[in-house]
């Protein structure tokens, strides 16, 4: 299955599904064929979007975390979604828009001000909550873990070592509610509680410098821990801070799992399911190995994808999105980028 789908992408998926099987699943791609993909790409409207909004120190936008109509941000032309965007449709780390972007992480200007620098001195005591996970996630995204230029701000070593110490943290507890302080109005983390989120999992997915068979292991076991927990729908846990509670980036605790999706088989997330496969623990963990197993039944020897995906998932978002095609009007682009997200997370799955 895994080579027709490849064929099939091939012959009929976006510039940037065909440079992404090339670099990725094959035995690599030419820098002359690489460029002239990457120019295909490049005058794509929603990467156009990006691109003219990208300021002359580098930051795309007006705003860091999505859209705003405040700040006049719209789904791409955002930081961080535009940033992740372009190193999702097949922009190499190396390229200029990627490096302009992520180096703008250390330049003191006026936009966004708060996602630059230096973090706030409690930004890790906060659970689920802080500047340094989504500024982390998607400069590791865009391929930067040993690019960063050395600097006083960011630290993406501590980062993610601090991401997967969220992880293994949830071993210490018997269930989920031993995290959750009941004695305010609302449910909230209880002080310095670590706590993974959907940020921890993608600074993980997308980094190495935690990687050993062992702590691939012991991320296994805490997410064997972390599905076996109770998990109320009805109920949201908040991050309590300063007298206010404020959502957390999704935190892998009650409401937050069904609003990711991953208890519900008839529900798909591929995005999530290939960020699992990207950390290497889908085999280690029953339960990702039987959604896997769901995934790949939803393919039938004609290719076609027994799953409706509702067109708002195209949209992107900070927590969110895996279209790579920019027109779903076609059956077939649909079933493009369902068969590419499927054929990434088989890949990652069955790496060594």
């Amino acid at each position: 299955m895994r080579e027709k789908i490849i064929d099939f992408l091939l012959s009929n998926a976006d510039p940037s599904v065909v440079l992404r099987a090339r670099r990725e699943l094959l035995n690599g791609i030419s820098k002359t064929k690489e460029d002239e993909l990457l120019q295909k790409i490049r005058i794509q409207k929603n990467i156009q979007s990006i691109l003219q909004a990208q300021k002359p120190d580098g930051w795309i936008g007006n705003y860091f975390h999505g859209q705003s109509k405040k700040f006049g941000a719209g789904m791409y032309d955002n930081m961080e979604v535009g940033l992740r965007y372009l190193a999702e449709k097949g922009f190499p780390a190396d390229n200029e828009y990627i490096t302009k972007a992520v180096h703008s992480f250390l330049v003191d200007g006026a936009n966004c001000s708060e996602f630059r620098l230096h973090a706030p001195p409690d930004d890790y005591a906060h659970t689920a909550f802080g500047v340094y996970l989504l500024r982390s996630s998607v400069i590791l995204r865009a391929g930067h873990e040993y690019l960063l230029p050395t600097n006083d701000y960011i630290d993406l070593h501590h980062d993610v070592v601090f991401s997967f110490r969220t992880f293994l943290n949830v071993l210490n507890f018997a269930d989920a509610d031993g995290a959750v302080d009941t004695s305010k109005r609302q449910l909230c983390f209880k002080p310095g509680v670590l706590w993974p989120c959907s940020y921890d999992l993608r600074i993980l997915a997308h980094s190495q410098g935690w990687r050993s068979h062992r702590n691939i292991s012991l991320l296994a076991d805490s997410m064997n821990r972390l599905f076996s927990f109770r998990h109320v729908r009805e109920k949201m846990i908040y991050t309590y801070i300063k007298g206010q509670f404020r959502a957390p980036c999704l935190a892998f605790i009650h409401s937050g799992m069904y609003n990711l999706g991953m208890l519900d088989d008839a529900y798909v997330n591929f995005d999530l399911l290939e960020l699992f496969a990207r950390c290497g623990v889908v085999k280690q963990v029953p339960f990702l190995q039987n959604k896997y197993e769901y995934v790949l039944s939803l393919v039938d020897d004609d290719l076609d994808v027994d799953y409706k995906i509702a067109s708002g998932e195209r949209n992107w978002g900070p927590y969110g999105g895996f279209a790579l095609e920019e027109d779903w009007k076609s059956k077939t682009r649909k079933q493009c980028d369902a068969l590419f997200r499927i054929l990434m997370i088989m890949h990652y799955v069955n790496l060594p």
